[in-house]
């Protein structure tokens, strides 16, 4: 079933198998002609500016009754009902635009994306009439919208807790249409607004108001029977009396959710439960309507959730501790998120009905605290989002009481306005959110990144941004920022920003373990070296230091290279408190140099190159040592031809019988340390390492000797430069490596060559290379860009050939086409130069542009904030 539109909501009735009955199907063509009638006379009296047309509402008419004739086809299949309910939901908001001014898109609505949340589309700007006549016509007393309006809350109430999930999802959106529409219409008769609709039609208005109040009944009554499901059997032992005390909800037993009917693990919907919670949310949503610029300041309008139910709020009913637990203990994953979303909505109400008791100072508060500690650390990335999105309304809720409540005299201009609004809440609130910014699910990341953006970011920030002087999203200090901004919030709260991320760092979930130790990098880069607030870190390196060297010893590689770079960070903010741990962290560096993972190999040479920067000289001569031992490494590689090299890849028994990993399975595991960790993905290798791989890392720890120590003139440390007379032995050797080939993998090493001598090349300056080090390379780079024998991989003809125009736009290319020239080489230089100048072609035609700067998606500049 495809509900992503009404239309192919109705198509995907034709495809249903066993087929519906003929009723089923020619109701759901005759609506499809109604829609594709509609959708002319739309055009047709655009073109004619008669918004009136009586066309229009004879359709309208039809439609609506039609709508009433599916759902009443869903009494034996499930597939009529649940269209008749995706058509309702869309008619209902599209009278809620035209009728009550309201828009649930533009007003936030209920965060409930996901695949278990089929999406209506909201009513389109040519669908909303606001001309007062086609209003009155609307709602006449033989409207049939009233027909609809009055039929719901039966069959909202039948199918609330329907076997299928779909129908479920829909009914839940349905809820929140009619709440936003009963409710809607009747403010508007409050405000005066109503004076066009006959007395038979308010009355008509008036009579929603108790079945609305009958809907929300049932789906209290629903959420309390899940509430109470605590263990196998629970469902026997409830009691479902319509006499029962619907505010009693004191238990002394414990809350163990373990029985969902069919539903056995923390994966799949738990029942009727997630969709009521949903229910709930758009139900409240829908209550909150009437805009706050038309009321009193100290009034709530009749309809408001909060007025009607108030009493759900208090400290000693079941509601509220058990949307507590749902929200922070319940097994099920989709649970926690929809009562994320209840959260967010009854927040949002707060702030609309201008209710701050509730968000200041109240058990609801606590609620809300509670849920954000769990919701924003949960494993599942999807409970992490929704409760990212509570966290973004309610700082920005309390950000505005604080603005509107604060007086001059008692600013505090050391404090940022979001430490002054949380108050007590900073220690917990602040270390989560910076998290979450480097999070491995890209809408956690994102989200979270403009939700520290709105909360820090000044308008001078945003701008110095947009110019390219700051970082996107980075974390910025400035003069002209209260409090610090960003950095000095988390100067001023650096304790349990490191005891929180040392914690995650022994996470279970590896993207955890990713994101602690890229939050811990960001706070050497930016707090380390920064004047002020330096030492606000200092005392707790010792700490995250030790969280990091656990980590390296983690079986997920992003966690290992995360780790590895941050140590090089740390060593360059704080070489003296690092000093007593520097032998195990170059044993460390050591080890990941050989890694099989070719990136981790390459942020291990980064970071010994910022030891180099830290601690002079000494740490130099142990890492040219490293380099002269590991770099003749692949000439141990076994001998192996090509044929033996497939065979083995592609042999079924090698790979028969391993374990198969899914994404939110039950069954995988990643390790840190040998202890058992959750993942959604395999990124542990457990292959031993090979030699090739120690000669591999030496090429970028050679790169990083260069680019940093080169140049006398221009040296990370004036104490280490790098001379000829030690470097020419070391590139002689790289040279004579590189030429091996007895190995499949010689054509891998030879690609990272390729790819990292253009920078080599640029450290050592045009002279220095062109006279000395350019003929070590010349010969063997003529043999791999000519691929006429068929003899090297496609990869490093393809870096050699990228390598050729780099170091001929550096030496100059009618010198460098003469060195080739020499070794005979020439003419396969020009075919490579014009194959280039192609893509280069290409890439403009495609909008691209040429020589676009590389970078990692490991270091601290990729997820950093302001």
């Amino acid at each position: 079933m495809d509900f992503s539109t009404i239309d192919r909501s109705l198509l995907s009735l034709t495809r249903r198998h066993p087929p519906l009955p003929p009723d089923v199907l020619e109701l759901s063509s005759s609506l499809l002609n109604l829609l594709s009638v509609n959708k002319d006379s739309n055009n047709n009296e655009a073109n004619s500016n008669d918004a009136s047309s009586p066309s229009v509402v004879t359709t309208h008419r039809e439609y609506i009754s039609g709508i009433q004739r599916l759902i009443s086809f869903g009494g034996e299949r499930w597939e009529p009902l649940a269209v008749g309910l995706c058509l309702a939901a869309h008619c209902i908001e599209h009278h809620v635009s035209s009728l009550c001014g309201h828009d649930a898109e533009q007003d936030g609505g209920v965060y409930a994306e996901g695949p278990r949340i089929p999406r209506v589309h909201p009513p389109s700007a040519d669908d909303a009439a606001d001309d007062p006549s086609l209003a009155a016509e609307m709602l006449s007393s033989e409207s049939e919208l009233f027909a609809l309006l009055h039929s719901l809350p039966q069959t909202i109430h039948a199918n609330i807790e329907h076997p299928e999930p779909r129908v479920r999802s829909l009914v839940a959106r349905t809820v929140g249409a009619y709440a936003s529409i009963s409710t809607g219409l009747a403010v508007r008769i409050l405000q005066g607004d109503g004076r066009q609709w006959d007395d038979n039609v308010q009355r008509s208005i008036q009579e929603l108001q108790p079945k609305r109040r009958e809907v929300h009944d049932a789906i209290l009554k629903s959420l309390k029977f899940h509430f109470e499901l605590k263990r196998p059997g629970a469902e026997a032992e409830s009691s479902r009396d319509d006499d029962r005390d619907a505010d009693d909800g004191t238990d002394d037993q414990p809350r163990l959710s373990k029985a969902s009917d069919g539903a056995l693990d923390d994966t799949t919907g738990w029942r009727a439960l997630e969709t009521n919670l949903h229910a709930l949310a758009g139900y409240i949503d829908g209550c909150c309507v009437a805009p706050v610029a038309d009321r009193d300041r100290n009034r709530i309008y009749p309809g408001s959730y909060l007025s009607e139910q108030s009493h759900l709020l208090a400290a000693d009913n079941w509601f509220l501790s058990g949307l507590q637990y749902c929200s922070v203990t319940h097994v099920n994953r989709h649970v926690r998120a929809a009562s994320s979303a209840v959260l967010r909505v009854i927040v949002t109400a707060c702030k609309k009905c201008r209710a701050y008791e509730l968000l200041l100072d109240s058990p609801f508060r606590t609620v809300v605290k509670e849920s954000l500690n769990a919701n924003l650390a949960d494993n599942w990335s999807q409970v992490r989002m929704s409760g990212s999105v509570l966290c973004r309304t309610f700082v920005e809720a309390l950000l505005m009481i604080y603005r509107e409540q604060k007086e001059e005299e008692e600013e505090e201009e050391d404090l940022t306005e979001f430490e002054l609004a949380m108050g007590d809440m900073v220690p917990m609130l602040l270390p989560r959110m910076c998290l979450n910014r480097f999070y491995l699910a890209q809408g956690v990341k994102l989200y979270s990144q403009d939700t520290w953006k709105i909360v820090f970011g000044g308008q001078q920030q945003q701008q110095q941004e947009s110019e390219g002087v700051l970082e996107e999203g980075g974390l910025h200090s400035s003069e002209n920022t209260r409090g610090g901004g960003g950095m000095g919030a988390v100067a001023r709260n650096a304790a349990a920003l490191c005891r929180y991320y040392s914690k995650m760092c022994d996470a279970d979930n590896h993207a955890v373990r990713e994101a602690a130790c890229q939050g811990v990098a960001e706070l050497a880069q930016k707090l380390g070296k920064h004047p002020l607030y330096a030492e606000y870190l200092s005392p707790h390196v010792t700490m995250l230091l030790q969280a990091l060297l656990m980590c390296f010893h983690d079986e997920s590689w992003p966690v290992r290279d995360e780790a590895c770079l941050a140590c090089g960070t740390f060593c360059l903010a704080y070489s003296e408190e690092c000093a007593p741990e520097l032998p195990t962290l170059f044993e460390r560096w050591t080890e990941q140099l050989t890694d099989q993972i070719w990136s981790v190999r390459e942020d291990a040479a980064v970071a010994l190159g910022d030891a180099i920067t830290a601690y002079g000289p000494d740490m130099m001569e142990k890492v040219l040592a490293l380099i002269r031992k590991k770099l003749p490494a692949a000439r141990d590689q076994p001998q192996m031809s090509r044929e033996e090299y497939k065979r083995l890849q592609n042999d079924a028994s090698a790979h028969t019988g391993n374990q198969l990993y899914s994404c939110g399975s039950l069954a995988p595991k990643l390790r840190k340390g040998g202890a058992g960790r959750i993942g959604c993905s395999s990124c542990a290798l457990d292959r031993p390492k090979a030699p090739w791989e120690a000669s591999d890392g030496c090429v970028y720890l050679i790169r990083e000797i260069c680019i940093r120590f080169a140049d006398k003139d221009d040296t990370a440390r004036e104490d280490v430069v790098i001379v000829d007379a030690v470097l020419m032995p070391i590139m002689t050797e790289l040279a004579d490596v590189c030429r091996l080939s007895h190995y499949p993998q010689s054509d891998d090493l030879r690609t990272t060559l390729w790819r990292q001598l253009p920078p080599i090349a640029r450290a050592l300056g045009k002279r220095r290379f062109k006279g000395m080090y350019l003929d070590l390379f010349i010969e063997l780079l003529c043999k791999n860009i000519d691929d006429r024998f068929n003899c090297a991989s496609q990869l490093s003809v393809h870096a050699a050939g990228q390598c050729a125009e780099e170091l001929a736009n550096l030496i100059g290319q009618g010198i460098f086409r003469g060195r080739l020239a020499e070794v005979g080489g020439a003419e396969a230089f020009d075919r490579v130069m014009e194959e280039r100048k192609r893509e280069h072609m290409a890439q403009q035609a495609a909008g691209g542009f040429v020589g676009a700067m590389q970078f990692s998606p490991f270091g601290p500049v990729a997820g950093v904030v302001r």
